[in-house]
């Protein structure tokens, strides 16, 4: 693995064409759970549209690996993923499905680590594909649940990490269990926290601070609190109907939580200061592949 990264970084050194567009930025979010069933792909998927209303450009990818549901919560179809971009001589424009409100998706998953397998100039040009999103301006990373390669590898290619949890006790284990991964691999030294099913306001600040006061006394991780996602039955009825809840109920309390998750994001003032631009995306797709 070691060999093939320095297989790829002598050939984008010696392409000048990945060098040539660099002044457009895209902020990278991945999104991580500690368990599945919190929340995850929706908040992903919600968190996209309300991204895209407020201006950004948003592009998602699903690399949840054997698990890719991001589809079914926005309602469109995914023919095609990113190992047609490999096998079938496709464009990234070919695997791209367009979402309500304008959100586009790719499918990755475990497709995305074959590139290893690749001859020297098939490499070259999916690198090329995958470093030249400059059309959009967020995108977000909806990983598998748990500890694993993939959600903990691509915490190297993401400028922020959000990680969501709720307040169930075993959810907050497994939420800490994560972090302590960030901090031992120290891939990470501040991380956003979103609690979600959160019954009442009391609730949820105590599983905050559970997850702040073991933080802060055993790892090297800085949490932010971005908000909670109260309970709210139409988020189930939305799901079911695989409208986002954002475009099917948006007056709902869950949608306004997910409206000043957005603003709270878009507020941060690491928003302009920690963001990628392309030539910085593309060393971190090679750290991805190394």
């Amino acid at each position: 693995m070691n060999d093939q990264a320095g297989k790829l970084r002598e050939m984008i050194s010696n392409n000048d064409e990945f060098d040539k567009s660099v002044a457009h930025q895209i902020k990278i979010y991945s999104i991580i759970s500690g368990k599945g069933g919190v929340g995850k792909t929706n908040l992903t998927v919600n968190l996209a549209i309300k991204l895209q209303e407020k201006g950004k450009k948003v592009l998602i990818m699903d690399a949840d690996v054997g698990m890719s549901n991001a589809h079914l919560v926005m309602g469109i179809d995914t023919k095609k993923t990113l190992l047609d971009l490999i096998e079938n001589d496709l464009n990234l424009e070919d695997i791209i499905a367009k979402g309500p409100y304008g959100v586009d998706l790719i499918s990755g998953g475990e497709d995305l680590f074959l590139l290893e397998k690749l001859d020297k100039e098939k490499q070259k040009e999916i690198i090329q594909n995958l470093a030249n999103l400059g059309e959009y301006d967020v995108l977000l990373i909806d990983n598998g649940a748990g500890i694993n390669k993939q959600s903990l590898t691509f915490t190297i290619l993401a400028d922020d990490i959000i990680l969501i949890s709720t307040p169930e006790p075993t959810s907050i284990t497994d939420a800490y269990r994560i972090l302590k991964a960030i901090s031992m691999y120290e891939l990470k030294n501040k991380v956003k926290v979103v609690i979600n099913q959160v019954p009442d306001l009391d609730t949820g600040d105590e599983a905050l601070n559970k997850l702040l006061k073991t933080s802060e006394l055993f790892l090297n991780v800085e949490l932010e609190n971005i908000g909670y996602i109260f309970s709210d039955i139409r988020v189930n009825k939305a799901v079911m109907e695989q409208i986002p809840i954002v475009i099917r109920y948006p007056d709902a309390l869950a949608s306004s939580n997910i409206n000043q998750i957005s603003a709270a994001i878009l507020g941060d003032k690491n928003y302009t200061n920690n963001i990628s631009n392309l030539k910085q995306f593309k060393n971190r797709l090679i750290r991805l592949f190394g």
